[in-house]
C-alpha cells in the first residue's frame, strides 16, 4: 500500500490519520485495480519477492518453504511467491472483512491484525514473514506489539517494509505514521530484531545464521 520513492527526502507533512478508514472492496479497487493509480508496480513486486527469497534461502541454505503475510491486502504476494516456488506453504492474514470474505478460502488469508498475530497464528513458524506496505498505518503501540509477535512467528527472514521521516513515499498517504529514525531502530531492537539489510531482519535467536558483518545494528 506504500511504496518509496528511493534517493529523495522526504518533506514532513503536517496531518492527523484518517479515521474510520476502510479497506473494503472500494478501497482495493481504487489502489490496486484502477488502471490509474496504483499503489506498485508489477514489475516491482517481482523485485521484491525475489530480493526476499533469495535472502532467506541465502541464510537457510534450502528453498524457503513457509511464507506468512501480514496485512496481505487481497494477496499479491501469494502469486509472486508461488510462482517461484509452487510448494511453498502460504498464509496472509489482514483486517479487511472484504478481503477474507471474498479471497480467504481460495488464498488462504485469516482475519486478523498485526499486533494480535499471535490469536490468529498462535505459535506456527515460518520461513519468511512479510510485512510489505503496512507497517506505517499502525499506531506505535499497534507497531511495537505486532514487531515481538513478528519475531516469535519468523524462522529466518521478516521483511519489514518500515519508513520513516525522511523517506518519500508514494501510494495511500491518508493515515500513515512515521517516526524517526532512532525510535524506529528502538522499536525493531525492542522486538529482537537483527538487520541484515534491505528491509531484511533476522531474529536474535537466529543470529548465528549471519556472519559478523551482514548484521547491522537496528
Amino acid at each position: 500500500m506504500l511504496d518509496a520513492v528511493r534517493r529523495v527526502e522526504y518533506q514532513p507533512r503536517v496531518g492527523a490519520p484518517e479515521v474510520g478508514k476502510q479497506f473494503d472492496e472500494a478501497y482495493f479497487r481504487r489502489w490496486y485495480r484502477a488502471g490509474v493509480v496504483s499503489v506498485q508496480e508489477p514489475a516491482d513486486l517481482e523485485r521484491e519477492v525475489a530480493l526476499t527469497l533469495a535472502v532467506t534461502e541465502s541464510l537457510l541454505g534450502r528453498p524457503v518453504g513457509s511464507v506468512l503475510d501480514v496485512g496481505c491486502g487481497e494477496g499479491q504476494w501469494r502469486r509472486a511467491v508461488k510462482r517461484r516456488r509452487p510448494s511453498a506453504t502460504y498464509l496472509g492474514v489482514d483486517p479487511s472483512e472484504y478481503v477474507v470474505r471474498r479471497h480467504g478460502t481460495r488464498r488462504n488469508i485469516r482475519l486478523g491484525t498485526f499486533e494480535g498475530l499471535r490469536a490468529t497464528i498462535g505459535r506456527s513458524q515460518f520461513d519468511l514473514v512479510v510485512c510489505s506496505g503496512m507497517l506505517n498505518y499502525l499506531s506505535e503501540k499497534a507497531l511495537r506489539a505486532g514487531l515481538r509477535h513478528v519475531a516469535n512467528a519468523t524462522r529466518c527472514v521478516a521483511y519489514l517494509e518500515l519508513y520513516t521521516r525522511r523517506d518519500q513515499l508514494h501510494g495511500d498517504l491518508q493515515g500513515i505514521q512515521r517516526q524517526g529514525a532512532a525510535q524506529a531502530r528502538a522499536a525493531l531492537r525492542r522486538a529482537g530484531l537483527i538487520a541484515c539489510g534491505m528491509h531484511c531482519y533476522v531474529p536474535r535467536r537466529h543470529a548465528w545464521r549471519l556472519a559478523e558483518l551482514e548484521g547491522l545494528a537496528p
